[in-house]
């Protein structure tokens, strides 16, 4: 080279280390015309490329110059760099280690390396290069904000945002620092001061998508749906190919039941990228919450196959509508009980309480017009108060007629409010809970993180979710001989509590309607047989409906009566019925009604029919009660088990089947013998007010007895274990 060329060379590399990579670029396209074999000029054009957005470009520059002069470590790290910016990390990892093996003190790469380990979904690895970048370089922005974001996906919240207070510190105009801090409060459900850095990084850099996109998720968790999808639009616009963005979205679009919007979005997040985590299980439900069976039982397989894989590709509550496997529900929950741990030191460290009563804490985002209200508004009242001190965590609050009846069954009803996960959990702890009952689990807007603070000795797993919870956080899971059998045990990451009759806590004093309706207030014929089935729309699958509609072309003149209120399920499922050969007519949709008026109308069905995977809870717990039959078939899982649980106790095991032809055959018996169905209701009839299944008091004191036994083994320093509670005298 001569003098103006090296002159040109230098203007070159001052210009990109300012950050004009496209202008330095064009002086070493120069070079290279009169040299091209100059290996710094062939490596820093391949990082001005990389840079430059052509990641495909600067890969085949760095190459060129590595084949002039191999072993560079600098310009293998770069060439990591390329690899990871065309989206494979497992060949940049490669790239990373091998420029450590010639330099293992160059900081750049053991960043890299960390980059490329977070990309691969292996944090704690990552972390660690992280860690071993900031040894070598103790002010290396890009690896303290590498770890701060690494911490947070381990789960160490607190680490993470003594990371990005660090990154602020050192370049208080970071933004991705100020982004991360965000993301870091918002798991800590610090909500305020995370919302504050969130719009420092916007204003900082106002068209950051990711910005937009952590404060869609902030208001989404603080409830605000609408604002939240509108975060999530900007952040679309300025980046259509964020998969996060148009998953949350989807997501979104679902909890505001719009559901062929969310459907669209969760397909997009797919297309971009087809192992988005939780997007493929979370489109299938979009879809079955309005009956688009569209690709069903190829989404099923899928869904299935990558539960094998261990793979993020559902949520525990909507796999349950997919799968009766225990093991695949348990595999599932695990994975996601993993994003949900705090991280932090166990604020019930070992101690022993000494109470006069046992306290029991309950907790649920349901106490109102809710099932879980329904089913146990009678236990709570009848809780034994010499006993027990009975409160409530109330994650959320409403005035209504439920609402008001159980706050007044407790002698503590705590509202929640807006306090993140540690300030409730650490409200326990001061309170001292013996027992606290997730009543939720995961579903809705359940609040499971409390539980990872283990601010009690003893937390249990109860009724709002039927199946495992995946953690080491819940100590036990409440079930019945039938709803749980021994030889399914090992699909449970909790210890089993075995009630000796059912389950299910019932409310004797469920509220009544004044008069009986008839069926012409409702569109049902007056006369014919009224097949019934009130199960929410993501419980039924074209296998059910395949089987209902020869049911319904087997007896002229029934008609099947479903829950309606959406056009879109009420249109799909009249599209389904013409495309089995029955009349579309001869499906009749209700209308929601109050609970007394919904139980009034029950009886004007002649037999509930149950789906598979996921049976009714407090739906066939109605039906039972109103003196309706439920046909039942039983699989493998708690969710798959609930209505033979019930019928068992109310001694009607005839009604429970153990596949679906069973289940079709006698439905059908039933419907052709109206005698013996008439038999069926008489006896249900006579047992309602007999059988334990509809007694709150014996079942409140079988509970309690369960509650004894969990805290006589903490008491004497046991660790959980199998409990089977004996039926106690009548």
């Amino acid at each position: 080279m001569n003098l103006s060329e090296e002159i040109k060379l230098k203007r070159a590399v001052a210009l990109h280390s300012q950050g004009q990579s496209a202008q330095a670029a064009l002086l070493y396209a120069e070079i290279l015309r009169s040299h091209p074999e100059h290996p710094d000029a062939l490596h820093l054009l391949g990082v001005s490329e990389t840079q430059l957005g052509r990641a495909q470009a600067g890969l085949n520059w760095i190459a060129k110059s590595l084949a002039v002069n191999p072993d560079q470590p600098v310009a293998i790290t770069n060439q990591g760099n390329a690899l990871l910016a065309l989206g494979k990390p497992a060949e940049a990892l490669a790239a990373y280690d091998q420029a450590l093996g010639l330099w293992p003190d160059y900081p750049l790469a053991a960043h890299g390396r960390g980059n490329a380990l977070s990309a691969l979904g292996r944090p704690a690895e990552a972390l660690s290069s992280f860690d071993r970048a900031l040894e070598l370089s103790p002010n290396f922005l890009e690896a303290i904000n590498g770890r701060g974001r690494e911490l947070c996906k381990l789960q160490r919240h607190a680490e993470s945002l003594a990371a990005y207070d660090r990154a602020i510190e050192l370049s208080p105009g970071l933004p991705l620092a100020h982004l991360g801090r965000g993301s870091a409060l918002l798991a800590l459900k610090a909500y305020g001061e995370a919302m504050s850095s969130i719009d420092r990084a916007l204003q900082l850099a106002p068209n950051l998508a990711e910005g937009y996109t952590e404060r869609g998720h902030l208001l989404s968790e603080q409830g605000h749906t609408g604002a939240a999808i509108a975060a999530y639009d900007r952040a679309l616009q300025l980046n259509p190919n964020l998969a996060g963005a148009w998953l949350s979205r989807g997501l979104a679009l679902s909890l505001q039941a719009r559901f062929i919007e969310a459907a669209e979005s969760l397909r997009r997040a797919l297309a971009i990228d087809p192992r988005q985590p939780y997007a493929r299980g979370a489109c299938l439900h979009a879809q079955l919450q309005i009956c688009d069976w569209t690709g069903y039982a190829e989404e099923v397989r899928e869904i299935k196959a990558s539960m094998e894989r261990d793979e993020p590709v559902d949520f525990p509550f909507s796999y349950l509508a997919v799968s009766d496997s225990p093991r695949l529900q348990l595999r599932c929950a695990t994975a996601f009980a993993g994003l949900q741990r705090s991280g932090q030191r166990p604020l019930w460290a070992g101690e022993r309480y000494t109470h006069e009563r046992i306290r029991v804490a309950y907790v649920s985002a349901d106490f109102l017009e809710h099932p879980t209200s329904y089913l146990m508004a009678g236990l709570f009242e009848k809780h034994d108060r010499e006993r027990f001190e009975i409160i409530a965590i109330s994650l959320r609050d409403e005035d209504s007629p439920t609402a008001r009846r159980v706050r007044a069954a407790f002698e503590r009803f705590i509202v929640a409010g807006p306090r993140p996960d540690h300030e409730l959990a650490g409200l326990m702890r001061d309170l001292e809970i013996d027992v606290a009952v997730d009543l939720m689990g995961y579903t809705g807007e359940h609040r499971t993180g409390i539980f990872s603070f283990r601010p009690a000795p003893i937390q249990v797993n109860y009724l709002g979710f039927p199946a495992t919870m995946g953690t080491a956080d819940i100590d036990y899971i409440i079930a019945d001989q039938f709803l749980i059998p021994p030889e399914q045990s090992s699909g449970y990451s909790e210890r089993i509590v075995y009630l000796p009759e059912s389950f299910q806590a019932n409310d004797d004093r469920r509220p009544s309607a004044p008069e009986a309706p008839s069926r012409a207030q409702f569109g049902l014929p007056a006369t014919g047989f009224v097949w019934c089935s009130f199960h929410s729309s993501y419980k039924l699958t074209p296998v059910m409906f395949d089987v209902w509609a020869r049911l319904l072309r087997a007896v002229p003149g029934s008609v099947l009566w479903l829950v309606g209120g959406k056009p879109a399920v009420e249109d799909n499922l009249r599209r389904e019925a013409l495309a089995r050969g029955v009349d579309a007519q001869r499906l009749v949709f209700a209308k929601s009604l109050p609970y007394p008026q919904h139980l009034a109308r029950l009886p004007l069905a002649d037999l509930c029919l149950d789906t598979l995977p996921f049976n009714g809870g407090t739906t066939s717990s109605d039906a039972l009660w109103a003196g309706v039959p439920v046909v039942t078939c039983s699989g493998q899982s708690f969710a798959a088990r609930m209505s033979g649980s019930l019928l068992h106790t109310l001694g009607l095991s005839g009604l429970v089947t153990h596949s679906l032809q069973d289940y079709e055959r006698l439905a059908l018996q039933l419907a052709e013998t109206p005698e013996r169905l008439a038999e069926l209701r008489a006896a249900l009839a006579r047992r309602r007010d007999s059988s334990p299944l509809f007694d709150t008091n014996r079942f409140r004191r079988h509970l309690e007895a369960a509650y004894v036994a969990m805290v006589e083994r903490y008491q004497h320093g046991l660790p959980p274990a199998t409990i089977s509670i004996p039926a106690i005298s009548p």
